[in-house]
């Protein structure tokens, strides 16, 4: 009797055994279904606009995302062509300095003027670029077959920011896949696993957390986020295209004369402003250089030195009002001992555009240069001078 009582505890023990084991099998089976059914809701836009921490601005990266921009090559109508690579603040090196225009610019003399009808620019700039997406952009452009008679890189702090608001969505959703696997040795395994996990997972992606759910449901004003990945466009510095060449050498500028605008509401709004998105987007006060920026900044520039290809790192032209905000001086260390340290070792040609000499002193907002003194600018940049 007392054997039959102990099988049947037996049994009834390896059977609550099996039950827990299916219970602790099925639970994981479980959360990853619910988890997968709740990833896809990021596919319903309205949903995804009210919940994603980042909004995908996947028209401001087509032309990495596409690797179609090269096409601009069949508008050339100069000897020379150069390479920019670059933040918004690059885009109209794709359209000045031109010959129709050279020859009439205000602010170059004529022999300057002369040497400059022998060169345009082919620009593969973008919104918030990081030195990631340039040294990514390099890449592409130099698989193409084609190669630069000159390059110049924006060096720009924005560009090795830890502490942006977009950098982990810049970093994990531009890159093209096949491109990162194909390119990981040069990009490194991490990097590849951090392009490729947000393609599979679009909660990652959009960065979900109840934490930014929450913040959102109290209404937190986003609008600032459209204006920054819309600094590129508006105020007369939309992507310039060399098929409209009359649109470029017409002169048409919409810009302000830093000299002669004063205090008023235009300036506040095109300026003042600026500098505020600006504030947001960095997301801190405190300035840190990103370790894993700066070494792209290195490949560039060994990849550069590697094919031989003359090159210019610019700092771009700002209105005085960020140029004072970016050299604070805690912050100003921060950019000069990491990434400025870093072109002096390499030995690089390093150019501050601030500290240029030039005449034309027209911006679009805070943060872009008018596109009015892009041919001057050039004229610094190039060896023509």
């Amino acid at each position: 009797m007392g054997l039959y009582i102990w099988i049947v505890n037996f049994n009834i023990l390896v059977k609550k055994r099996e039950r827990q084991k299916f219970v602790a099998f099925l639970i994981p089976i479980i959360a990853l279904s619910a988890y997968l059914i709740v990833d896809k809701v990021f596919l319903i836009k309205p949903l995804r606009d009210k919940l994603a921490a980042y909004l995908p601005y996947t028209e401001n990266f087509l032309p990495l995302i596409n690797n179609d921009d090269l096409v601009e090559l069949d508008y050339i109508n100069s000897k020379n062509v150069f390479l920019a690579l670059g933040t918004s603040r690059s885009i109209a090196f794709n359209g000045y300095p031109n010959p129709g225009y050279t020859r009439k610019d205000p602010f170059l003399t004529p022999q300057i003027a002369h040497r400059m009808e022998n060169w345009e620019g082919l620009s593969t700039a973008m919104a918030g670029a990081s030195m990631r997406l340039m040294y990514a952009r390099l890449l592409q452009t130099l698989e193409k077959g084609w190669t630069p008679d000159f390059v110049i890189v924006e060096i720009s702090m924005m560009s090795f920011s830890k502490n942006g608001k977009f950098k982990e969505f810049l970093k994990q959703n531009v890159i093209p896949s096949d491109f990162a696997v194909k390119h990981h040795k040069e990009l490194g395994l991490p990097a590849v696993w951090n392009i490729l996990y947000p393609k599979m997972f679009l909660s990652y992606k959009y960065q979900f957390s109840p934490k930014n759910f929450w913040r959102l449901l109290q209404g937190e004003n986003r609008d600032w986020e459209l204006t920054f990945f819309g600094l590129a466009g508006g105020t007369g510095y939309e992507s310039v295209r060399k098929k409209d060449r009359k649109k470029l050498e017409s002169g048409n500028f919409k810009d302000y004369n830093v000299l002669t605008l004063g205090k008023g509401p235009i300036y506040k709004e095109f300026f003042e402003d600026c500098l505020f998105i600006i504030k947001q987007e960095a997301g801190t006060n405190t300035y840190t250089v990103d370790s894993e920026e700066l070494e792209y900044l290195e490949k560039t520039i060994a990849l550069l030195k590697a094919r031989k290809i003359p090159t210019v790192y610019w700092r771009p032209r700002v209105h005085p009002i960020l140029n004072n905000y970016e050299r604070v001086e805690s912050n100003w260390v921060e950019f000069e001992t990491k990434v400025l340290d870093t072109l002096r070792r390499s030995g690089v040609h390093y150019v501050d555009a601030n500290e240029l000499p030039m005449k034309c002193d027209y911006f679009s907002d805070a943060s872009h240069l008018s596109r009015r003194c892009y041919t001057e600018l050039s004229s610094f940049l190039l060896p023509v001078r």
